[in-house]
């Protein structure tokens, strides 16, 4: 397997216009509502920062979620009390055009959606891959009232 894996990246090194990176490896990635801690269970989807059909890249803000109160964080001092909806932006890893499902553009604002609620997909434009689970990047957001969570 390590030789495979080797020869894969030398495979790589021989084609500059490649980019090292799994997205290449995967056409279709299913963007999900993100488990922010092992305790949290569900959230509500405030806004899509991009419209379907756009192309995101690594690192592009795609949406806000306020968490149910049972995410915890690490730090006990992010917790304002023990009911606090943190807000979070969440942050794309994936490139590549991406699509929000019909069924949550029509969605209530304030209905919690599970963990794992199907959202949309993130395509790279190639078909070589079956769909697999989106990877991203959340951080504490400011809430609806605009008062600093940190």
């Amino acid at each position: 397997l390590i030789q495979t894996i080797s020869q894969h990246q030398s495979s790589i090194h021989r084609h500059p216009t490649m980019r090292r990176s799994i997205t290449n490896l995967l056409a279709r990635k299913l963007i999900t509502m993100p488990r922010l801690s092992p305790t949290h269970t569900s959230a509500r989807l405030v806004q899509r920062l991009v419209p379907s059909g756009s192309h995101v890249v690594e690192y592009q803000p795609v949406m806000t979620v306020q968490c149910s109160s049972d995410m915890i964080s690490d730090d006990p001092a992010y917790r304002i009390s023990p009911e606090h909806q943190p807000m979070m932006l969440i942050e794309s890893m994936e490139e590549g055009r991406i699509e929000w499902n019909e069924e949550t553009e029509v969605i209530d604002r304030n209905e919690l959606l599970n963990v794992g609620t199907a959202l949309g997909k993130i395509d790279d434009g190639d078909d070589d891959g079956d769909e697999e689970e989106w990877t991203w990047q959340a951080y504490l957001h400011d809430d609806i009232e605009g008062e600093s969570q940190t």
